[in-house]
């Protein structure tokens, strides 16, 4: 008989499992505390369990299925890019971004990406599946536990790595709320933010389903033809249409909308491509993010001058937008935006099994 991955169901759902069992409801209080509060992931070492109720555990459950490969530190010691295994020697990367009195991570929530946005590595890679929501908590808990040997822990979580968060939505929102629980990690939601390319009807959900959680849209261009030709969902949900559905969302939310803007020389930052990024902002509480192209090998994009990088920010500057020009990082190891890839011949069969 297949066994469950007990990391995948929420307190509710690990009670009924024990009563079924025929053990105690608190006993799946105290199971869910080790697991996703103290993080430990070994029943043998669920230390208030009786013995027995631990045999009956290990026949039924399975703790988890990531498992980690490798991990790459950049030159400047602010990123690192962890690699991560899945049955079926399927690989996924999470990232751990230092910024200066914090930490945050960039957590996958796909294998590959069915987007296909051209500017995108993840997008060049054969879409395989949706992660379950053990294995999105499962990057949070092993970068956790990583800090926690620092000193540290994590301050801020964006699911920003490798897929599109609202294509696998159940799981997304399930680890949210997990990782919220004060039974587990006790995390502010007001610390999440999600990354889409804009699919209409599950922002449409998400405004009612986790007002507190921050939203980001993947924009890159307000000139339909051009984000079109960057982002196929483009096509599908045109900016008009999402630009509706994120006045409804900010209507029901109050909360500010982050807009990603990849800059890509002799693309999109001329001077037309800030005028009208100008008129689309005026109708949003916003926070526009302005994120130099990073270099994606077999793409033909290029990354325009810092001079270029900042005035085409100045200007977005001059025309009262709120705006900012970030920093790169992690573009040494592959890590930076738009730059997270796995190549399986590149990792030997004896990591991923």
């Amino acid at each position: 008989m297949e066994k469950i991955d007990i990391l995948d169901l929420s307190l509710e759902e690990l009670e009924k499992e024990f009563l079924n069992l025929g053990l105690k409801k608190f006993n799946a209080l105290q199971v869910y505390q080790w697991l996703h509060k103290k993080l430990v992931f070994d029943f043998d070492e669920f230390t208030n369990i009786s013995k027995e109720t631990r045999e009956i555990l290990k026949s039924k459950f399975e703790i988890g299925t990531l498992k980690y490969v490798t991990h790459q530190v950049s030159k400047d010691k602010k990123t690192v890019k962890f690699l991560f295994s899945l049955p079926g020697k399927r690989l996924i990367e999470s990232v751990l971004l230092k910024y200066k009195n914090r930490y945050s991570i960039c957590v996958s929530s796909q294998v590959g990406c069915p987007l296909k946005c051209d500017f995108c590595a993840t997008g060049m890679m054969k879409f395989e599946k949706n992660l379950k929501a053990s294995e999105i908590l499962m990057q949070f808990y092993y970068l956790q536990n990583y800090l926690k040997e620092k000193n540290d822990k994590i301050s801020n979580v964006v699911y920003m790595g490798m897929g599109e968060p609202f294509l696998n939505y159940d799981a997304v929102n399930k680890s949210i709320n997990m990782l919220n629980s004060k039974e587990g990690q006790d995390f502010s939601k007001r610390n999440f933010t999600i990354s889409t390319s804009g699919l209409i009807k599950e922002i449409d959900k998400f405004s009612e389903d986790q007002k507190q959680v921050g939203l980001a849209i993947s924009l890159h261009s307000v000139i339909d033809e051009k984000r079109s030709e960057l982002m196929p969902i483009n096509k599908i949900n045109p900016l008009e249409k999402l630009k509706g559905s994120l006045l409804n969302y900010q209507k029901k939310t109050k909360n500010r909308i982050t807009f990603e803007y990849i800059l890509i020389d002799d693309f999109n930052c001329e001077k037309n491509d800030g005028v009208e990024l100008v008129k689309f902002m005026k109708s949003f509480n916003h926070l526009v993010n302005l994120i130099p192209y990073n270099k994606v090998v077999g793409k033909p994009y290029k990354t325009p001058s810092i001079q270029k990088q900042k005035n085409f920010y100045n200007y977005l500057l001059s025309h009262k937008l709120n705006v900012t020009l970030r920093e790169t990082k992690g573009d040494d190891i592959q890590a930076a935006c738009g730059q997270l890839k796995v190549k399986k011949e590149e990792i030997k069969d004896e990591e991923t099994n």
